[in-house]
């Protein structure tokens, strides 16, 4: 099992204790581009071309609020099945 693997089983068993950085790279993995704050903003948005949704992950805390975490898994889950599909 992958690095990666083993991190997103990780993060689907716990979402309460994920930090911004391993949310960051499961996203960054399956083709989510960033867009950074401006203006001194903590929250960072993420999108893919082929979802009609975005995720939105909060820095500068220890770890990320689960609601977050599970939005970005659920991003990814739909993501993955039009992956199937297509």
């Amino acid at each position: 099992m992958t690095k990666k693997a083993k991190l997103l089983k990780r993060v689907r068993n716990n979402p309460k204790d994920v930090r911004f950085a391993e949310a960051q790279s499961l996203l960054k993995d399956v083709g989510f581009d960033e867009r950074q704050p401006k203006g001194g903003s903590s929250h960072y948005i993420y999108y893919h071309e082929s979802l009609d949704r975005i995720v939105v992950l909060t820095s500068g805390t220890k770890r990320l609020p689960e609601y977050q975490v599970k939005d970005a898994l659920r991003a990814m889950q739909v993501l993955e099945v039009e992956h199937e599909k297509g």
